[in-house]
């Protein structure tokens, strides 16, 4: 595994990512050829997020919306996320079983001359 530290790169987007942090470094990991955002001043880690292809600004809005400065919004951000999908996923239960209630419903409440169910329970093996 070669990592590589970036020190400089053509649109100055390493300078302008210490701007916003001085701990902030760039490597490219050539095994995975993707660039690596690490901060120095982290305790246990150094490595903060990883960006594939190009290094281009969506580097630097990404390290802002993540920065410890707006952690509580990113928060608040995840959970009103997690809670819309929650939502989503119980609507979408309750959509199936009115479904299928209702088809039972119907199923039972239909006029079938057949009323010999002794066939329906039994497998036919091929």
């Amino acid at each position: 595994m070669a990592k590589i530290k970036i020190y400089c790169d053509a649109f100055d987007i390493c300078n302008r990512i210490k701007n916003l942090d001085s701990g902030y470094f760039v490597v490219y990991e050539t095994n995975k050829k993707r660039f690596e955002i690490h901060n120095k001043n982290q305790l246990v880690d150094t490595f903060c997020i990883t960006v594939d292809g190009e290094l281009d600004c969506r580097v630097i809005y990404k390290l802002r919306k993540t920065s410890r400065e707006n952690a509580m919004q990113l928060l608040e951000e995840m959970e009103k996320s997690n809670a819309k999908i929650e939502a989503e996923k119980t609507r979408k239960l309750k959509d199936e079983t009115i479904w299928k209630a209702g088809e039972m419903f119907d199923y039972a409440n239909s006029k079938t001359t057949d009323t010999n169910f002794d066939k329906a329970y039994k497998t036919t093996w091929v």
